[in-house]
């Protein structure tokens, strides 16, 4: 069942929940996740799954419907995560998140937010996050993971969340033409949160003069600071994503 968290400071008569209900086939589509085929049976022997409905346990259908604070939360033992290939590694994080952390200030999940444009993506997965050994092991194989990445984002026709976890936590400024690429087929806000993230941690020296970033970077900023969902503020970002990724391709 699908699980929504929100504060204390929102109202908690039902209109939350109609809400919710109203918005349930925006919200499994804002919470899909792209789902390597590498290894896939194999890393799913590997973890235990007993949580998951058994008729539901051998298709890959279910991975696709995995929102960011559930599914897949488990730690597979040492020597069967030092056992794993990059493609093993990639697959296995794509599908599980080995940490978890607790959340109480989440905010219920609408459409009604979608005007816009956050600095971060503290909506979507906060609370199950890749543990410290699942990020080194990433990192110590980058160049093979995005490679990984790429191929599955080709392959889904979509970036999920797990793939904007993967491209902000390893910071893949050489992924910028993929989201780039995407936002020309469809409009999404959480890939101009990507592509404010990329800028903001590669300390872009032109984002960090607009007043883009002062309002959700700066001092005075907080992880719910947001601008509006402008043309111009999405113009303004795709050129200044795109100039960022020219520099950094030399």
């Amino acid at each position: 069942m699908l699980s929504i968290g929100y504060s204390q400071a929102q109202t908690s008569d039902d209109s939350i929940e109609r809400r919710v209900e109203k918005d349930i086939v925006w919200i499994k589509q804002w919470t899909k996740s792209n789902v390597p085929d590498f290894h896939l049976v194999k890393i799913l022997s590997m973890i235990n799954s007993g949580n998951i409905p058994k008729e539901e346990k051998d298709s890959i259908l279910y991975f696709y419907q995995i929102p960011h604070w559930g599914g897949m939360n488990t730690i597979i033992a040492q020597p069967n995560f030092q056992s794993l290939s990059p493609s093993e590694l990639f697959t296995y994080c794509m599908i599980n998140y080995e940490w978890y952390n607790q959340n109480c200030s989440g905010r219920i999940i609408t459409k009604e937010d979608e005007p816009q444009l956050y600095g971060t993506f503290y909506r979507k997965y906060r609370e199950f996050v890749w543990s410290d050994r699942q990020l080194n092991a990433l990192k110590q194989h980058r160049d093979t993971i995005f490679h990984l990445l790429r191929n599955v984002i080709s392959k889904d026709g979509f970036i999920g969340t797990n793939s904007l976890l993967m491209m902000e936590s390893l910071n893949f400024i050489e992924g910028i033409p993929i989201v780039l690429e995407q936002l020309d087929k469809k409009e999404n806000n959480d890939l101009y949160t990507l592509l404010m993230l990329l800028m903001m941690k590669g300390d872009y020296a032109k984002f960090k003069k607009t007043t883009i970033y002062e309002d959700i970077y700066g001092p005075e900023s907080h992880i719910r600071s947001a601008i509006d969902n402008s043309q111009e503020n999405r113009d303004l970002i795709r050129n200044m994503a795109k100039s960022f990724f020219e520099q950094n391709d030399k």
